[in-house]
């Protein structure tokens, strides 16, 4: 008789509890409803012109805009606000700087300025290979009258060369203050290199 008295106030305690927690359940859901609708009504969207322009931080929203005072909602095919003044699109997805230069931007820069480099280097070159010709027609060249001529073309050739290495330290200057300006800009190593 003891167990079945133990057994059935158990079932008893078991079911209060039950009891129990289906009611705070059904409360948990009630409060969660509330919260979901309050959190609705509470969302604050901030646009790009809103946002701090301190270019450290980068925000995107999935969520349309809302319509403007006077302004009929937007297109459902199109997303448009009728009423609301055309903003111009990005023309592509491409990421951009701080500074709002975009890669490609980077790329082709980096890439002119280090074949403006190369080039002058190349010209460089040139300039010692026609150099050394000309001192070897100097030497060969019995005529006094023709030497004078070589000998003023070595010093073309040379006033040349020294141009030609005024231009190629300027460019390997701009080149690395073009480096440390992508930098500072927040440009990514791999739009530079």
């Amino acid at each position: 008789m003891k167990a079945i008295t133990t057994l059935f106030a158990g079932l008893f305690l078991i079911s209060l509890a039950a009891n129990g927690y289906a009611q705070s359940l059904a409360d948990l859901a009630k409060k969660e409803k509330e919260r979901r609708q309050a959190v609705k009504t509470e969302v604050k969207v901030i646009t790009n012109d809103q946002a701090p322009k301190s270019g450290t931080v980068t925000t995107t929203s999935a969520t349309q805009p809302a319509t403007p005072p006077g302004a009929r909602p937007p297109d459902e095919t199109t997303g448009a606000v009728e009423g609301a003044p055309a903003k111009e699109k990005p023309a592509s997805d491409e990421p951009v700087d701080l500074q709002g230069r975009p890669e490609s931007f980077w790329r082709q820069t980096m890439a002119d300025a280090r074949e403006k480099v190369q080039t002058l280097e190349n010209q460089a070159n040139v300039m010692i290979l026609k150099l050394n010709d000309l001192q070897n027609r100097f030497y060969r060249e019995a005529d006094g009258y023709k030497q004078q001529q070589i000998q003023r073309e070595i010093q073309k050739a040379f006033y040349e060369q020294d141009l030609n290495k005024e231009n190629l330290a300027k460019a390997k200057a701009e080149l690395a203050a073009l480096e440390l300006e992508a930098r500072k800009s927040g440009a990514l190593p791999g739009w530079i290199k």
